[in-house]
């Protein structure tokens, strides 16, 4: 690596260092402790999170509070999830508990590519993922949607800024067959959790546009036959898989992973785990003012444009 490189990879903050895990995605945090937040720092960390899209802190340690405190730095409100386990009986039913131990019965959705929630109107925009008890092998990758549809030739970028997409919480529970006898389908199906969003959005705080697809909660491109809808979503689905658009973080107790949920897309490898235990804590903030959207005529015009010129 030549210096000019090297200067790129690393980038001072006021209150912290960044220094990027590649050139498109991710970045190790270092010289601040996120229980010390305050205004100035907690702008820094929100424009580290925007810039590269994943950010990660080693030995944080943080507790349940402090853990809540941080993502209310992103938004103004704290997700309760649909259907997964929560420390509600401790008094934080906001935080996610994330495990998996071998068993048949056992079923995750966390190892497939996918926006957090993204069947609801308002998905979540940030979330603070803290490791407990992480065995070897039980990563977790992120991959950059703003990149994927950069990736994109132009003509898949103009199919795309015209389609929206069909999001539904228990479609994805049926088509990922997760839960067992710890999810009642029937409870899903009352929540209601469906919604329409487009293929491509405008990033509410970067500007960029990304791909806003995953593998998870998608049902549908809306309005199209499902033979040809799945040849287009087979499309974006695969595109995460492109190693120059991933990160991987190997977890020790204590790191913590900030990551934007409009941004990037995320896997977590469960891998063969036998009789390990993997535990991890999730907060999620998100706004009734923050969801995704997109000026189609504008973006549409601008990539013409951009070609032209």
């Amino acid at each position: 690596m030549n210096a000019e490189a090297q200067l790129q990879q690393t980038s001072d903050f006021s209150h912290f260092t960044a220094t990027a895990s590649t050139p498109v995605i991710g970045a190790t945090l270092s010289g601040i402790h996120l229980s010390e937040l305050n205004d100035k720092s907690a702008e820094e960390l929100r424009q580290a999170v925007w810039r590269y899209g994943v950010v990660f802190l080693k030995d944080q340690h943080l507790t349940p509070d402090q853990q809540k405190q941080v993502a209310l730095r992103f938004g103004d409100q704290l997700e309760k999830h649909s259907f997964g386990k929560t420390l509600e009986p401790d008094g934080h039913p906001e935080i996610l508990v994330i495990d998996k131990i071998d068993s048949d019965k056992t079923r995750t959705t966390t190892d497939i590519w996918h926006h957090d929630v993204s069947a609801r109107r308002y998905p979540n925009i940030v979330s603070v993922l803290q490791a407990k008890e992480v065995p070897f092998g039980a990563d977790t990758m992120w991959s950059s949607a703003t990149a994927a549809y950069d990736y994109l030739p132009h003509e898949l970028k103009l199919l795309f800024l015209g389609l929206d997409i069909e999001h539904d919480t228990t479609f994805m529970a049926l088509r990922h067959d997760f839960g067992g006898d710890n999810t009642a389908i029937e409870k899903l199906i009352q929540l209601g959790e469906s919604t329409t969003h487009p293929a491509v959005i405008r990033h509410p705080f970067t500007g960029r546009l990304g791909l806003f697809i995953g593998n998870g909660y998608v049902k549908r491109v809306h309005g199209y036959p499902a033979d040809m809808s799945e040849a287009i979503l087979r499309i974006a689905r695969e595109l995460p898989c492109v190693p120059e658009l991933q990160v991987r973080h190997q977890w020790q107790p204590g790191d913590v992973a900030i990551w934007d949920n409009f941004g990037t897309t995320h896997y977590g490898v469960t891998g063969d785990l036998r009789d390990r235990k993997r535990l991890l804590h999730r907060v999620a903030a998100w706004s009734s003012d923050i969801y995704p959207t997109l000026d189609r005529d504008n973006a549409i015009a601008d990539l013409m444009n951009n070609r032209a010129g």
